[in-house]
């Protein structure tokens, strides 16, 4: 076998099903997208807009010669949008968690086998996870800039490690598509301003993650989203039909999925950390996401809610959200 067929192998005996591999540098119409990103102030705080440190391989490893990127599955549920919610995203372990440790896997029989130089990268490096892994054909750019799988949709994790060792390139996948604009449609907040961009400023995902005051219009399409937003995605006729993930690490905690507003409230750091901070809201911090709650019962305008927000004791930063949801609550808004 090839080297190449070699490492699919491998990926496929530790539970990999997506994996491909490109050349360790990026395209003309890549920075090209991300010049566009910056004229048109479509970054949010928690991108680089630094376009030198979104392309400089050689930063991180002077003979980089490969990308190799994986996508792991992690819808294992659908979630009930009748009451405060977390993302399909947010729910089980978290997943940096869980694609470090396979990569790590993945690094350690480079290494062994091949004597090969590694980096691994989840969310954690200046580089475009989407990107590496549409050239690495894991899956087509869909329209809302997600990568599309055959057999997951864009319910995917994605992660790539960065080596020495040359092997063939997969292929790009073109999109399909097509004349479809359901997600652009769908957006609450109009982020998808034009195809295969977003404005991450006006993304509901972000809006619920920034620090700072929520204005009236953020906080009510945010709905019932206490973390994250799965709407452009959901409405995705390659997601309608996607196959569930069978990995159990991604399975929700019944704490995570049929929440009890009160104790979440009252929450102390400590059972906080025993619970949300094992998945991937957590890093965002108790206050971020009990505001968002606070938030949610609002928008939900049921009326069980009122007397728990009446009687709740809150530090002052949260007494304006109780005041606006009490008000639809009550219904004078």
């Amino acid at each position: 076998m090839s080297i190449k067929e070699e490492i699919i192998d491998f990926a496929r005996s530790i539970g990999i099903e997506y994996i491909g591999f490109c050349s360790a540098n990026f395209s003309n119409d890549f920075i090209n997208r991300l010049s566009h990103n910056l004229k048109m102030k479509y970054n949010c705080e928690f991108q680089i807009n630094d376009i030198e440190k979104r392309i400089n391989i050689k930063d991180y490893m002077e003979d980089a010669k490969t990308f190799i990127s994986i996508a792991l599955p992690y819808k294992t549920i659908e979630i009930d949008k009748s009451k405060p919610y977390f993302s399909k995203a947010s729910l089980g372990k978290d997943y940096h968690i869980v694609l470090k440790q396979k990569l790590k896997l993945i690094e350690e029989f480079l290494q062994n086998n091949y004597n090969a130089k590694t980096i691994s990268f989840v969310d954690t490096g200046p580089f475009h996870d989407r990107e590496i892994a549409y050239m690495c054909g894991i899956g087509f750019y869909g329209k809302n800039s997600t990568i599309i799988t055959e057999k997951y949709g864009s319910f995917v994790f994605l992660g790539e490690i960065l080596t020495d060792l040359y092997i063939e390139p997969s292929t790009p996948k073109k999109s399909l598509c097509g004349s479809c604009t359901i997600c652009i449609k769908s957006c609450p907040m109009g982020a998808i301003e034009e195809e295969y961009f977003i404005n991450s400023n006006k993304c509901l995902s972000y809006i619920t993650q920034k620090k700072g005051d929520l204005t009236a219009i953020e906080q009510e399409k945010m709905g019932l989203r206490i973390y994250g937003c799965d709407t452009c995605q959901d409405v995705c006729p390659f997601n309608i039909k996607a196959q569930k993930s069978n990995i159990l690490d991604f399975l929700p905690e019944e704490w995570n999925i049929n929440i009890n507003e009160e104790d979440f409230l009252k929450m102390s750091n400590s059972q906080f950390n025993k619970t949300f901070r094992s998945t991937s809201s957590g890093w965002r911090g108790k206050k971020i996401l009990q505001r968002n709650l606070i938030i949610a019962m609002g928008n939900s305008k049921n009326k069980k809610y009122t007397s728990l927000l009446k009687n709740i004791s809150m530090d002052n930063s949260f007494e304006g959200y109780i005041k606006n949801s009490l008000k639809k609550l009550e219904g004078e808004e």
